[in-house]
Order: structure tokens, then sequence, then C-alpha cells
């Protein structure tokens, strides 16, 4: 069995119990080169076999898909060679994921299945004490910002690319920040205050 296993967006602490029992009982584990996920899961995996997978996050779009056909036959290789394979997935598997374009090459020859983990999004209200959504309110999820921003509410995930174009779509709406969550140089605050130079894991909420 290959399980997709949702590992939260930083903060060990946050990953379930679910998470811990079948990583800890998982013969080998697979994950996306060397990273923040398996920071994550460390102290977890110990002595277990490792698969580190090469998956670019740009590039041409053949190039992505190719490397995900790579990926897919390696993990395939592995499911031949141990009964359980853990794959730790950042934040939840079906928010913006890598895990998503696997499961969807390896199902039809293997089993799989996905285990749910705490989105980022989710992870930054908390931590910013900001409600995503309340009564009657619309929420969109965004992985980048093209033109106006959308009626309601909106989290845009991987924002750090578009913080410039964020505060000029706001037009006087709050929006708040969360950076490195759960990690070291962890930030939370409004846009207005974001220090220079955002790494990759920020967050944007976007209040109505």
């Amino acid at each position: 069995m290959l399980t997709f296993v949702g590992v939260g967006p930083g903060d060990p602490e946050l990953l379930t119990l679910k998470a811990v029992r079948l990583i800890c009982d998982a013969n080998a584990i697979a994950l996306p080169n060397r990273g923040t996920a398996l920071r994550i899961v460390r102290k977890l995996v110990a002595n277990k076999p490792l698969l580190e997978l090469n998956l670019p996050m740009k590039g041409r779009r053949e190039d992505w898909e190719a490397a995900h056909d790579r990926a897919a036959g390696q993990l395939l290789e592995w499911l031949d060679r141990y009964d359980t394979v853990a794959f730790p997935v950042l934040g939840d598997p079906g928010v913006y994921a890598t895990s998503s374009y696997l499961c969807r090459r390896i199902r039809p020859a293997h089993p799989c299945e996905i285990v749910p983990g705490v989105p980022a999004m989710c992870a930054a209200a908390a931590a910013l004490g900001v409600p995503l959504c309340e009564q009657g309110e619309m929420l969109t999820v965004l992985d980048r910002l093209d033109g106006a921003l959308p009626e309601g509410n909106a989290v845009v995930m991987k924002a750090s690319r578009c913080l410039d174009e964020l505060r000029q779509a706001a037009r006087g709406r709050e929006i708040y920040i969360a950076q490195n969550l759960g990690m070291e140089g962890q930030w939370l605050g409004k846009i207005e205050d974001a220090p220079e130079g955002s790494g990759y894991f920020t967050t944007a909420i976007v209040k109505r």
C-alpha cells in the first residue's frame, strides 16, 4: 500500500495521530527531495529506507510531466519491494499537493490511500486569530493572483510571489500574512508590516 500522509505546514506537533501511526508502521518512506516534509517527520523515520524523488516545482510543462512520470515509476518499483510505503505531504494532500499528480498515475496499477493533514491556511488562521470565514461568508482559495481579488474572503497560498499585487488588489481590505508557520523564522501579522524578502512558505488571508 502507498499512503500519502498529510503532515501539516511545519510544526511536528500538528501531525495527526493517524499520520504518526502510518509513518511509524511503514516499511519505507518516499518524498520529494530533502526538505521540509522530511524535517517534520525526521524523528519518525530514522533507519527506514528513504526514496528521494526529484520533482521540480518550476520549468516547462513537458519536463514537469516527465518528472512525475519518472517518480511514479520509481514508486511502483519500491512497492514491489516494500509492503507499505508512506509519502509525507506538506499540509494536506488535497490542497495544491504533488501527491495528487502521483496518485493519479499510480492508482491504476496499485492501491493508494490518502490521509488528510492540517492545511497551511487553517494553521495560519489559527495562529493569526483570524477566522477564514464566518456565517454567510464565501471563501476562495488561490495559488496565485491574476487580476482582481474575488468577492468575499480569500486565501492565497504561496503568496510570496504576489505580495505587491495583493497590496494593490486589496484596496483597503485587511490582509494577514503567515510566513514559515511552525518553522524557524515564523512571522505573523498584517501585510503592511511584513518583512522584506518573504519566503516560499507564505500564506495570505484576505478579509472582505
